[in-house]
């Protein structure tokens, strides 16, 4: 009971929301699923056409009886004649609509021109009335013409249903073949076709999950390598300010070879007795003033070379 009711809840919902999908969504994928007859008030079936349903489970009907005819579908819908259909509509309480089928067939009977023990009653909810009431289309026929089109319908197919034509809306189903056996929510096309499309937006959202996580570490990986490259352009704008320095420094003897070179210097032969200045000329020259107005400066030649870094 418990399942029959979610399988109606769920189917009502679908419904509702297929009733505003444009009719080439709503028709996608249609397939013939059963062959259309009437069965008139000498008992003779006459092809009126085909039933077909799309892959969101919407049923549609066609009057191509060539088709129905050649009797290529799994299923046949029998509809009674109008003769044989009492029909009418009439609206109830709601607190009779939520009591349940037998509840509200039993209200619905009252309207019945044929004994109950004779009739077979169908019904389908239309919609509002006034005062918050609910509509409801009736038909009621002999349940010896169900029972008659229920024989022929059994003889051409294994899936089968006796109903009533509407001029709107799917027809009022008097007898089905399915009727006796237990109601699977699985089976039933609308709440399967909804799982499917539930499942479906799962999967996408998980790929589209992932494909965030991955932007998100392509996007941080791209921060890091931009970082980086900037710490590299500080250190290639710091090493130009200070390499015209480092030349400089390279170009020019180191202190402890200078001493060394002055003490050669002091020992030279043409070295005065006395020295009043000494001037570095070069990396590798000094020029000696003596003492002594009388004497020129004389230039010495270092014996060492410029200072040069390993890795440079």
């Amino acid at each position: 009971m418990f399942g029959e009711s979610v399988a109606d809840l769920i189917a009502w919902a679908v419904e509702e929301v297929r009733r505003d999908l444009p009719r080439p969504v709503a028709h996608l994928g249609r397939r013939v699923v059963a062959d259309r007859y009437e069965l008139s008030p000498q008992g003779r079936l006459s092809p009126t056409g085909q039933v077909l349903r799309s892959w969101l489970g919407v049923l549609s009907r066609t009057d191509n009886t060539t088709a129905a005819r050649g009797g290529r579908a799994d299923g046949v819908e029998l509809a009674l004649s109008e003769a044989a259909v009492f029909r009418t509509q009439t609206d109830v309480n709601p607190v009779i609509a939520r009591r349940g089928d037998a509840a509200l067939r039993a209200r619905l009977q009252q309207h019945s021109p044929v004994p109950p023990e004779q009739a077979v009653l169908a019904y389908s909810l239309a919609g509002l009335g006034r005062d918050g009431r609910i509509v409801v289309d009736v038909a009621v026929a002999h349940r010896a013409a169900v029972e008659t089109a229920r024989h022929l319908a059994r003889e051409r197919a294994a899936r089968w249903q006796v109903v009533a034509d509407r001029s709107q809306g799917a027809p009022l189903v008097f007898a089905d073949s399915k009727a006796g056996e237990k109601r699977s929510l699985w089976r039933n096309v609308v709440l399967r076709s909804l799982i499917i499309a539930a499942a479906a937006l799962v999967c996408l959202s998980a790929v589209s999950h992932r494909f965030e996580r991955e932007a998100d570490h392509i996007v941080a990986q791209r921060d890091r390598l931009l970082e980086e490259v900037r710490h590299l352009r500080l250190q290639r704008a710091a090493q130009d300010d200070i390499e015209p320095a480092l030349l400089f420094a390279r170009s020019h003897t180191g202190l402890p070879d200078l001493l060394d070179g002055l003490a050669d210097v002091m020992a030279h032969p043409d070295m005065p007795a006395a020295v009043a200045r000494i001037d570095l000329q070069s990396p590798d020259t000094v020029r000696i003033l003596p003492t002594e107005s009388g004497l020129g400066s004389l230039s010495i030649a270092l014996d060492v070379s410029p200072t040069e870094e390993s890795g440079s």
